[in-house]
């Protein structure tokens, strides 16, 4: 009895170094289909920039918003994924990101709208690794 114990456990015990490799193959395979998020080797890149109205809604002003808040939202999520903020010259960068669907926003004020403000939104996908995917202008609207 103790003959067969011992040989199950070596065989078990020579199973081991292959199991743990597996196991970690298989954990890289589910890692690399992950979805939208960071971890990747991709970015997202863009501009803010603010347009001043007059009271008759004449664009008077046009200017790169520095220092404002930009959202990045991973796939379908509901929640903010991310933040950053812009440099003096309007622009912002996520890096680090998975290819699958992204979307960046700012916060505009608007008086009519509830908690006075609005979500200026773009949705971009990124579909290549290493790349950096260049979004649409935001525009914060100011009156």
């Amino acid at each position: 009895m103790s003959l067969s114990f011992s040989r199950s456990f070596s065989s078990s015990w020579r199973n081991q170094p292959f199991r743990a490799l597996f196991g970690i193959a298989v954990l890289l395979l589910l890692g690399s289909a992950c979805e939208e998020g960071p971890g990747g080797t991709a970015g997202i890149t863009g501009r803010v920039i603010v347009q001043q109205y007059d009271l008759y809604g004449v664009l008077f002003a046009e200017y790169p918003a520095a220092d404002e808040r930009v959202f990045l939202v991973y796939g379908q999520d509901s929640i903010v994924g991310d933040e950053v903020r812009t440099h003096f010259s309007g622009r912002y960068r996520f890096d680090f990101l998975r290819k699958g669907l992204y979307t960046v926003y700012v916060l505009s004020p608007c008086l009519s709208c509830p908690g006075g403000e609005q979500a200026i939104t773009a949705q971009l996908e990124i579909t290549q690794s290493g790349k950096l995917q260049e979004a649409p202008v935001l525009y914060i609207r100011q009156e």
